[in-house]
């Protein structure tokens, strides 16, 4: 009989096997989980607004009243007293993260991406709670972010945790990871279906059966929560009655597309330069978010719209927005503000601040079409409400996700073709100016796999010295032309290295540059090596990746291509062939389907 901690270990190991063909995607186990994860990240969204409203309540409710009754109200405007709390909350949220979570930095989507892409689980439970009171504290004093960034953080986070403490497989974390962040997007809207596309055209770009089945029940499990825990009119939109007058005014809505696909990639650069500035600057970190809070306050005096979330600005943009010339200077006063509390780092979402400046850009095309063409009956709110899925579309490159909410917002099926059209044009315009989505962009400065394709991502995680050839024949640099033709002619390999001093590469010889030359008995004793080597050979670094190594084979007609050692000095390390790349990918694309069986 086996002694006792044998058995345990074995009993383990066998309720570890139970469990994970239990926990099958698609499969009843996995569907539960998505259940619960979907459940709590509806829940953390629901007590997430209500925390948001309760201190911005207490904000204009209490702390404002108190301070204009005991100082006295500044020109007759208590309602000023607002301007600074934006710098308070930021310094309160500095304190917390900074000295007593010890979390320098906001995690966001792009934080929730590089999780599933490279370790999913990784991330402690604790950042959900830090996340909370951080982005909570934000968005309450008034800076300018929005809360379902945050909620898809925390969202992702707890399925990945759940998946890690069941001790899952990677696959399957990434899937609960997709759960939690789907559930977020649809409890926050109350759009189940545009939850469900978010995490699969953002987060996972994964939209195998195996994958769609829990996300969809998440989003689902998600949405009633929120249903029946929150008040609609805090958790979103209520949009006006949506119906496309004419055809030809699909054309119209076109425009929308291309002034987005304009705007949006100006806020990402107006964001990042801001945090390269405020990072590159001596003010202490501890400091930092507050000089952001009263840069926003600082706007807010002129325009109070860009304090918070904004969304009772985009509801009043959505039902009749104001003059076109209000509208548009709001939509550079919110990117402006959006920068300055995310960029000093500020804890929130840019989600928020997205739809926000889609709606008064929208609106301002709206009434700027209705001012001119007053004949044509147009509706400026309509164009509002479609810019808030063309800004979206432009900035994160989610079109589905976009045309989805839209839908999901208004009820109406006519709102579909005008919004396509919109993120038809926008997306291609803001690739121009902006090669990756905002994310996507933020997630490769992570150094994550940032490939908008599965395969790509997995290819992107295959170091290539992982797997090279090292045990290759080289030719040294004074190698005669006899001994080269001996080499070759003894040799399966099609590419010769040419290393100098200490394995320096310095070119290549292919058959193909001596085939001409075979025969040429009156070299064998004036040429060597380095004279016969091609330098402009295409060459790899071990620390490249198997995607960029595809890149070089597509590109060139060479089987074989030397492989260098990282660093300035190109010190040979091996090579790698065609047929090693391939069988590498097939590898990784078989072990990533495995894990979804």
């Amino acid at each position: 009989m086996a002694p006792l901690p044998e058995r345990i270990a074995r009993g383990r190991e066998r309720l570890a096997q139970r469990l994970e063909r239990t926990l099958e995607p698609g499969g009843a186990g996995v569907l539960v989980l998505a259940t619960l994860v979907g459940s709590l990240s509806g829940l953390l969204s629901v007590v997430f607004w209500w925390a948001i409203h309760r201190i911005d309540t207490f904000d204009r409710g209490t702390a404002v009243p108190w301070i204009a009754s005991t100082l006295g109200a500044p020109f007759g405007h208590p309602e000023l007293y607002l301007t600074l709390f934006p710098a308070i909350g930021a310094l309160v949220m500095a304190v917390l993260t900074l000295k007593v979570f010890h979390v320098p930095h906001r995690l966001g989507v792009p934080g929730v991406m590089f999780d599933a892409r490279t370790s999913p689980g990784s991330l402690p439970l604790r950042i959900v709670l830090v996340t909370f009171i951080a982005s909570a504290l934000i968005i309450g004093f008034g800076g300018s972010a929005g809360r379902e960034a945050p909620v898809v953080a925390m969202g992702g986070i707890l399925g990945g945790w759940v998946g890690r403490k069941l001790g899952l497989y990677s696959r399957r974390r990434q899937i609960l990871i997709g759960c939690g962040t789907s559930a977020a997007i649809a409890a926050a809207f109350n759009a189940p279906l545009a939850g469900v596309f978010f995490a699969l055209e953002v987060v996972l770009e994964d939209y195998s059966a195996a994958t769609l089945s829990p996300v969809v029940l998440a989003s689902v499990a998600g949405t009633a929560v929120a249903r029946a825990l929150e008040d609609p009119a805090l958790s979103h939109f209520q949009v006006p009655p949506y119906h496309l007058g004419a055809w030809w005014e699909i054309g119209l809505y076109a425009g929308v597309g291309l002034a987005a696909g304009l705007v949006a990639p100006l806020f990402v650069r107006v964001e990042h330069e801001i945090q390269r500035w405020i990072a590159r600057s001596r003010i202490p970190n501890l400091l930092r978010p507050a000089v952001g809070g009263l840069g926003v306050g600082a706007i807010a005096i002129l325009l109070p719209q860009v304090m918070g979330n904004g969304y009772d600005h985009v509801q009043s943009a959505l039902a009749s927005p104001t003059s076109a010339q209000i509208l548009l200077a709001l939509v550079f006063a919110k990117l402006l503000a959006t920068s300055l509390t995310l960029g000093s780092g500020g804890w929130g979402g840019d989600f928020a601040p997205l739809l926000f400046m889609g709606a008064m850009l929208g609106g301002a095309y709206g009434r700027a079409l209705d001012l001119f063409f007053p004949s044509l009956g147009l509706s400026p709110g309509a164009y509002a409400m479609v810019g808030m899925g063309a800004m979206l579309t432009a900035a994160v490159r989610c079109p589905i996700t976009a045309i989805l909410l839209l839908f999901e917002l208004t009820g109406s099926y006519q709102v579909i073709l005008p919004i396509m059209a919109a993120c038809a044009v926008a997306t291609p315009v803001a690739r121009v100016l902006l090669r990756r989505g905002m994310y996507h962009s933020r997630l490769e400065e992570m150094g994550g796999p940032a490939g908008e394709l599965p395969e790509t991502r997995l290819l992107a995680a295959v170091p290539v010295g992982d797997i090279i050839r090292r045990d290759v024949v080289t030719l040294a640099a004074s190698t005669p032309y006899r001994e080269i033709l001996h080499v070759i002619a003894t040799s399966d390999q099609l590419v010769f290295p040419v290393l100098g001093a200490d394995r320096r590469l310095l070119g290549a010889l292919t058959f193909a540059d001596l085939r001409g030359h075979l025969d040429a008995a009156e070299l064998a004793e004036l040429v060597v090596a380095a004279d016969a080597t091609s330098p402009d050979v295409p060459t790899l670094r071990e620390t490249e990746t198997l995607e960029e190594a595809m890149h070089v084979f597509a590109s060139s007609d060479l089987e074989e291509i030397p492989v260098v050692a990282k660093g300035d000095d190109p010190v040979f390390v091996g090579v790698l062939t065609r047929r090693q790349a391939f069988a590498a990918r097939e590898r990784a694309l078989a072990e990533w389907e495995m894990e979804g069986l």
